[in-house]
């Protein structure tokens, strides 16, 4: 590699300042050393980046596709710097963090104060939705959200999957004879999740892979809110089984038709601006969401062995 990469923070600037004279003013440097490090640049990468005169001041073809990989070797160096000064510091810092309704309510949320107590340090904003968020528009530092979730643009860590179930209450299981057949199963779902509200949804029977129309059903976009009208006596749910299981295990819930099985699965992913390192802060959240789950899952198995 020819070029310097202490040159980087000079041509980011300019980049964002639009002028030698701005990006001087930022950097606390004379006009003469910014012109000689972006010549330097363009001189040991043999390409010319910006076009600038008196009167304009832009990125070349070459220059746009140096900007992007210059943004992210910055965040490299930072992250990198945050992450060794986390073996010997604690993380610290405003993190913002967007979580979905369901898992924030039933799975993390009550131990929120748990994190702050661990890491003092960090500052938490937190932004519950049922909504993509855009990070970059919405400065969005870590986003935890229902996947599965496919962009290049984004870095990905799965926190939890889990499958689909089929479950009613009691008293709505009560009242009919169950068979593991679609045409009878569609009859009973009168409210469905959202996102898996469809014409052709996807599962595996005895007749191999086939599809079942959920198109009909009343929509809700949460799967707490689902699972309580279920829970109500309102038909059969298509239900994550991590927001089940309490409610199996106390009876407040029955599974119906398990030879059914969807195809999709539902998944909680943490998703980064990124796609390299995380800053320490972020790191550690991350962690934490996972335990969470973790302990989550085996809350009930311990409370079954217990008895």
């Amino acid at each position: 590699m020819k070029w310097n990469i202490d040159d980087l923070p000079v041509f980011l600037a300019l980049c964002e300042t639009q002028g030698v004279r701005a990006a001087a003013t930022r950097l606390d440097m004379p006009k003469s050393t910014v012109s000689r490090c972006l010549s330097r640049l363009e001189e040991n990468l043999d390409v010319r980046l910006i076009d600038r005169n008196t009167r304009q001041f832009r990125l070349t073809a070459e220059g746009e596709r140096f900007l992007l990989h210059a943004q992210l070797i910055m965040e490299q160096v930072v992250a990198a710097d945050e992450a060794i000064s986390g073996l010997r510091h604690k993380p610290g810092g405003s993190l913002k963090i967007a979580l979905p309704m369901a898992f924030s309510r039933e799975v993390i949320g009550g131990r929120l104060a748990e994190f702050t107590t661990r890491f003092p340090d960090i500052r938490l904003e937190v932004l519950v939705t049922s909504q993509q968020v855009n990070l970059l528009t919405e400065d969005i530092d870590v986003a935890l959200a229902v996947g599965p979730f496919e962009d290049s643009e984004l870095n990905s860590q799965k926190i939890v999957e889990t499958p689909l179930i089929w479950v009613a209450s009691p008293g709505y299981v009560a009242q009919f004879d169950w068979t593991d057949q679609l045409a009878a199963l569609r009859s009973h779902i009168k409210f469905c999740e959202r996102r898996y509200k469809s014409r052709r949804l996807v599962v595996k029977g005895h007749r191999g892979r086939q599809y079942l129309d959920t198109s009909a059903a009343m929509s809700i976009n949460d799967s707490i809110l689902l699972r309580e009208v279920i829970m109500q006596g309102g038909g059969v749910g298509l239900m994550p089984e991590l927001y089940c299981r309490n409610p199996l295990r106390s009876g407040a819930l029955v599974q119906v038709c398990p030879a059914i099985i969807p195809e999709p699965r539902a998944q909680i992913v943490a998703l980064t601006a990124s796609r390299r390192l995380y800053p320490q802060k972020t790191r550690v959240f991350v962690d934490f969401a996972r335990q969470c789950v973790k302990d989550y899952q085996s809350l009930g198995t311990d409370q079954t062995d217990s008895h």
